[in-house]
């Protein structure tokens, strides 16, 4: 053998090493960005359904104290009877409990820096809020269009955020 044919040869087996080292090193930080991708799509997805989780948590407690105490109010005004009955004092305690629901979910969104999303929500408690100030005041005029308006405008609410958390979902 002549150098130039142990120099040709070194030269083919260091260029093989060289190209496959290259594309091992390509692949693999192709595959470790995929898996990156697909652990984020999974977070984010896990996210929203836990945020859909605690807003149908909230929605089921605001809507059972929506039925207890426009119930409620109206026996009040037929009997004169404004003393709560236990039912509605317990559905009233779980509505203050399930607003920590709603501020999880909103650290959440926020977190995750869906803002309008964060938004929608944040208005679809307000509005809870003000129907429970609305019927807790028992000298305002509250009838049977007032609770189905406000019950009405609490699930648009509810339905506005979740076509902002379904557009959020078919972008992951």
């Amino acid at each position: 053998m002549t150098w130039i044919e142990v120099a040709d040869s070194a030269v083919k087996i260091g260029l093989g090493a060289l190209i496959t080292g290259i594309i091992a090193f390509v692949l693999s930080t192709i595959q470790h960005r995929n898996d990156r991708k697909k652990a984020k799509v999974a977070r984010e997805f896990e996210m929203l359904k836990e945020v859909a989780g605690k807003v149908e948590t909230f929605n089921r407690v605001s809507l059972r104290y929506w039925a207890n105490i426009t119930d409620w109010r109206a026996r009040s005004l037929l009997s004169g009877i404004y003393t709560k009955p236990e039912k509605l004092i317990d559905s009233q305690n779980a509505l203050y409990d399930s607003f920590s629901e709603l501020t999880e979910a909103e650290s959440l969104l926020l977190l995750f820096g869906y803002e309008e999303a964060s938004i929608s929500l944040r208005l679809y408690g307000e509005t809870v809020i003000a129907f429970k100030k609305r019927v807790d005041s028992t000298d305002l005029r509250f009838d049977a269009d007032d609770a189905a308006n406000y019950r009405e405008s609490m699930i648009n609410k509810r339905a506005e955020l979740f076509k902002i958390l379904n557009n959020i979902y078919k972008k992951i």
